[in-house]
């Protein structure tokens, strides 16, 4: 009997003591930037804008205590790993990018793959107002330095997160950046130059766009923590009393009441106001 009660006892102690976030709802995302495979697909060896956001977007998530994400390196030498499946994903991320098309099936079996019931797709392109092809953000700027123009062009960021069990789109969103100087120019004709307008994207991705995808796909998970606050409206009685020609007693406004003064002061004539 006193075993059975020492049993009793230290199961209750270890139920008592296991911490809290034991039973906590943890949601698995899976980030995936279209151009995840392309590596080194440039003549500078820059990152697409789409993986710069996607990877910033991992360690926002990851911040949160019930979120996970894997690192897009990680994602990378797994698929790189199954040949079959990683066609089948290129194939999936260029048909997001191009078309703006979401192949459930494909997500279904890549959610299977790294677990999680979630996928995050970001996509980008860039876009000038010369023409209307659609070129990934590292390639302009290689036309740039060879052909030296100048003019601007828009870098556009697209996002979808999907609940891959159901075959859902649950939230998407879109942005748009002008990439130019103060003068309207974009240029970059030497390394430093190029390493500038770099610079400037990643501080976009991390400070702006990068936040706001965060920011939206955590609230898809946890809305609840979203609260509104009512502020009453106190009307007083004698704002909702009613006053017949209330006009006639309100107070002369005070800049005409300072025009006025001024008029009495000065004495404006022909001559002052066309003399220069």
């Amino acid at each position: 009997m006193k075993v059975k009660l020492l049993q009793l006892f230290f199961t209750v102690l270890v139920l008592i003591l296991t911490p809290i976030k034991t039973w906590s709802v943890q949601f698995d995302v899976l980030v995936l930037p279209t151009n995840l495979f392309e590596v080194c697909d440039n003549y500078f060896c820059f990152p697409e804008a789409s993986e710069i956001v996607a990877q910033d977007v991992v360690n926002n998530l990851n911040s949160y205590k019930n979120i996970q994400a894997n690192n897009i390196a990680y994602i990378r030498s797994v698929l790189n790993k199954n040949t079959e499946l990683k066609n089948k994903t290129k194939s999936m991320l260029d048909n997001y990018k191009n078309f703006n098309k979401v192949d459930f099936e494909t997500l279904k079996i890549l959610s299977d793959t790294f677990g999680g019931k979630s996928t995050l797709l970001i996509s980008s392109y860039s876009t000038t107002d010369k023409s209307t092809i659609k070129r990934d953000l590292w390639d302009i700027l290689e036309l740039s330095s060879a052909f030296k123009f100048t003019y601007p062009f828009e870098l556009k960021i697209n996002t979808v997160l999907t609940d891959n069990i159901n075959g859902i789109i649950m939230w998407s969103g879109h942005y748009t950046k002008n990439v130019s100087d103060s003068n309207g120019h974009f240029s970059a004709s030497n390394q430093a130059q190029a390493i500038s307008q770099f610079e400037k994207i990643k501080d976009y991705s991390k400070n702006n766009v990068s936040q706001n995808i965060s920011q939206n796909v955590h609230l898809r998970f946890f809305p609840h923590e979203v609260r509104t606050i009512n502020i009453p409206q106190i009307k007083s009685e004698q704002e909702t009393k009613f006053m017949p020609n209330a006009l006639e007693k309100l107070s002369q406004p005070r800049m005409l009441k300072e025009i006025e003064d001024r008029d009495r002061h000065f004495d404006y004539t022909r001559e002052d106001i066309f003399s220069f």
